[in-house]
């Protein structure tokens, strides 16, 4: 007989695309999740899934199983986003998943102009990679995430944030420091920082704008996170390509700035769960917060790189 326990870690699964995020979603151990699969298998009479290197992919039968398990579940889901909504009536915690980037450069303003309107709403921070910001939406331990757009799994949605321009960030008193515009071609030779060739997707531009150009740089430090890049830019370690972000902020160190070429842009979203139902005020107005402070900030960057 099928017990809806089993009917729940079989769901998860499909949702969640593994185990390890299944057993999450659900708050019980991977071996509770394997376990409930194994004897929904067996009350099925089928197996649901097979082993394909380290993860698990649904058999054909499975796909044709979990259509009918996702319609009975439809009624329930919406009596789980009417609950939803009746608790987001009131807000005590914003969590905010995010890249380090963002976190730390467009947070702040962000939850202070968010805290002066709801003091009394706790925003929790939680720095990520890209991969790690979508995680923690899907898995309901986020309530927003900022990162970069990308194709993304059933569940999760976006909305744009900012269409980002990439600046050349140079120590004091470098030797290029008084170029209006800084191409490719004159970092030859130069001391640059980051970005880690085993970096995510984030960082693919620079390398293979760099690699396109034909120009060849020394990497005495690599990084895959745009903060510590500015810190070892800031220390006279090399030069960096980085979000724009941040510079605002690091331009009081005395790192200048300039417009790079070719042109590298990165476009930044707003992650959230597509199945909790309307957003309450407070995060409507921090997620209108975040973009007012992001716009802010390219504003400012954009007149550090001014001729």
């Amino acid at each position: 007989m099928l017990q809806i326990r089993q009917i729940e870690a079989f769901r998860s699964v499909m949702l969640a695309g593994g185990i390890t995020n299944a057993a999450a979603m659900m708050h019980i151990s991977q071996p509770s999740v394997s376990r409930l699969i194994g004897d929904l298998e067996r009350a099925v009479g089928f197996p649901l899934f097979e082993r394909k290197g380290r993860r698990l992919a649904p058999t054909r039968r499975a796909e044709v199983f979990y259509e009918a398990v996702r319609k009975s579940f439809t009624g329930l889901d919406l009596l789980e986003q009417a609950a939803r909504r009746i608790q987001a009536h009131t807000v005590e915690t914003i969590r905010v998943s995010a890249l380090s980037a963002l976190a730390g450069g467009v947070l702040p303003q962000a939850i202070a102009e968010f805290q002066a309107e709801y003091p009394d709403v706790k925003v929790s921070v939680d720095g990520q990679s890209q991969r790690g910001v979508e995680d923690r939406v899907f898995l309901g331990q986020a309530d927003l995430g900022l990162g970069v757009r990308q194709p993304f799994r059933e569940g999760v949605g976006v909305t744009s944030l900012a269409s980002a321009e990439y600046v050349c960030a140079l120590p004091p008193g470098h030797r290029l420091a008084d170029r209006e515009l800084i191409h490719a071609s004159d970092l030859e030779g130069e001391r640059l920082i980051g970005p880690m060739h085993e970096a995510d997707a984030l960082w693919d531009a620079i390398d293979r704008t760099l690699h396109d150009e034909g120009v060849a740089v020394r990497r005495p430090v690599e990084t895959d996170l745009s903060f510590p890049a500015y810190c070892y830019v800031a220390s006279g370690l090399g030069v960096a390509i980085v979000e724009p972000f941040s510079a605002p902020l690091f331009a009081k160190l005395g790192i200048g700035f300039r417009r790079f070429r070719p042109k590298i842009t990165l476009d930044y979203v707003l992650i959230e769960p597509t199945h909790l139902g309307p957003a309450p005020e407070a995060m409507v107005f921090f997620r209108d917060a975040v973009r007012r402070a992001s716009d802010d900030l390219l504003k400012k960057a954009d007149r550090l790189v001014a001729p």
